[in-house]
This record gives structure tokens, C-alpha cells and sequence, in this order.
């Protein structure tokens, strides 16, 4: 394979991901920390056997490594995958499109980061794509001009949650690429799923959220393994073999295949229908992040 050709690992990715949400809707009924705990306990219980292979890896990091990791691992890990599954679960409030397309403002978090950690400039370009996007963002979110939290409405609290997303997930990508410099892709990936674990544990004890396995239906335990071992192992392997060989910014691109195929999903399989407000807003945030994700940032 070419290393061009790598991108299309990515893509393959985002596809796989744009049926996270589908399947994590399923789940509204049950604590979004638990969700996201049960899912990655379920991810570490299938990737034991192969954890011994990477333990020499592991060895070889160092305390900055491993810091880049940990923090990689609480921020994109298991906050960013909290307040995805929260705000997806809003679904009373908030689109299953509309949650999706919010995501996609996840480059600008990414840039931003990658200036301050490797003190990039960034360009007057990007400040004003920027300023569009969040415009976009907003008319996307409240399709009516006016925030619907004025009448009580829990929309901006799942669009929060969707930006909160995408702004841990944005920096992931930063921190991911650094410690595929250091690591190999499957190591990456599973030394992730370790992190997690402690990490949302802590977090789901501290919130009190309790809540019995035995109340766990049959077919939540299908849903979470489900997601386990599609938006979870096998998105991530793909992801991050993919980004070991790919720039960042043709990454970005490549990840635009979860949009794409996510709105055919809410369409064809959820009978969505977006406001036409909404379709602009989406079109324009799509158009916007494509040119500042191909846009030099310094």
C-alpha cells in the first residue's frame, strides 16, 4: 500500500463511527459513564491476549510519553466519549444529525491545539473560517435564530455537549499523532483502552451515577458489545494505522466520510429531516472546516 493510500484507513473509520451513534441511542436509558465503562471494559476483556506482544513498547516510554498518553487517554478516551454519549442521548432535544454534523467542528480544536503545543501561527484565514464555523455551528443547532434554552428547551445543553466532544476528541488527534511517533498502531490503540478504564471508573463512582448490571437488559449487552467491537477495536486499529502514515490535515479530510454517511444513516434509517436552515448551516460548517483543515496554519 502506498502511502497516500493510507488515508483510505481512515475513511473506512469514519464510516464505522457514523454508526457509533446509532447504536449508542439505544442505550439512552442507562448513565452515560456507565455506558461508556461497560464499553471499554468489554474492549480490554477481548484485546487481553495480544496485550503481552506491546509490553516491550511500553517499556521503552518515557515520563513525558507517558503523560502525552494519560492525558490522551482521560480528555479524548473517556471525556469525549461521555459527552458524546450524553448529548446523543438528549434525543428529545437535540437531532441525531445535528449532533453528528457539531462534531465536525472538531479540526478548529485540533489547529488550535496543535499552535500551542508546537507554537504554530495562526493566519488571519483561519481566524475568520473559524469565526464562520461556530456561526454555522449556531444556526445549525437553533435552526430558528433564537437559543432554545430561552424556552426551556435542552438543545444547547446537547449542543454544548456535542462542542465539549468535539474539542476533546480534536485534541486526541494532536496528542495521537505525537504518540504514533513513539509507538506502534495497535499499541497506541490498546494502550488507550487501558487508560480509559480507571479513568471512567473513577469518574462514574465520583458522579454517584449507580446503577445495577442486573437492570442491563439482553439487548443493551448486545448494543454495547456492538460497539465495543466496532466503534471501538476496529475503528481505532483502522484509525490510527491510517494516521501513523497520513498528515493531519489530509486526516481531517479523510474523517469527512463520517458526515456523509452519518446523515445518509439519520435519513434512510431514522427518518430525520433537517429544517433548511439546518441543511445551509451544515453545508456551509462542512465547506468552511474542509478549507480550514487544507488551510497552512502558519
Amino acid at each position: 500500500m502506498r502511502r497516500k493510500r493510507y488515508s483510505i484507513l481512515i475513511i473506512l473509520a469514519a464510516i464505522i463511527w457514523s454508526t457509533d451513534g446509532l447504536l449508542r441511542r439505544h442505550l439512552s436509558g442507562l448513565p452515560p459513564t456507565l455506558i461508556v465503562l461497560l464499553e471499554y471494559i468489554i474492549r480490554l476483556i477481548i484485546v487481553i491476549p495480544w496485550i503481552p506482544r506491546f509490553i516491550p513498547e511500553f517499556k521503552k516510554m518515557t515520563k513525558k510519553d507517558w503523560g502525552v498518553m494519560i492525558t490522551l487517554g482521560i480528555v479524548s478516551g473517556a471525556l469525549g466519549r461521555i459527552l458524546y454519549t450524553a448529548a446523543l442521548g438528549m434525543v428529545d432535544d437535540i437531532s441525531y444529525s445535528a449532533v453528528v454534523l457539531l462534531q465536525q467542528t472538531q479540526p478548529i480544536f485540533a489547529v488550535a491545539l496543535a499552535a500551542i503545543i508546537l507554537k504554530e501561527k495562526l493566519t488571519k484565514r483561519y481566524a475568520l473560517l473559524g469565526f464562520i464555523a461556530l456561526v454555522a455551528a449556531y444556526f445549525l443547532t437553533f435552526p430558528q435564530y433564537a437559543p432554545t434554552f430561552i424556552s426551556g428547551n435542552g438543545g444547547l445543553l446537547a449542543a454544548l455537549l456535542a462542542l465539549g466532544a468535539a474539542a476533546a476528541w480534536g485534541s486526541g488527534t494532536v496528542l495521537s499523532k505525537i504518540m504514533l511517533g513513539k509507538l506502534s498502531y495497535a499499541a497506541t490503540a490498546i494502550l488507550r483502552f487501558i487508560i480509559v478504564v480507571p479513568v471512567v471508573l473513577i469518574l462514574h463512582l465520583s458522579l454517584g451515577q449507580t446503577y445495577p448490571l442486573s437492570a442491563i437488559s439482553p439487548t443493551d449487552w448486545f448494543y454495547l458489545t456492538a460497539l465495543a467491537l466496532t466503534a471501538g477495536i476496529a475503528s481505532y486499529l483502522l484509525y490510527y494505522k491510517g494516521l501513523q502514515h497520513t498528515e493531519v490535515k489530509i486526516s481531517t479530510f479523510a474523517e469527512f466520510a463520517w458526515p456523509i454517511s452519518a446523515a445518509l444513516f439519520g435519513y434512510f434509517l431514522l427518518g430525520e429531516r433537517l429544517t433548511p436552515v439546518q441543511w445551509l448551516a451544515g453545508g456551509v460548517l462542512l465547506i468552511d472546516i474542509l478549507l480550514l483543515s487544507l488551510s497552512p496554519v502558519e
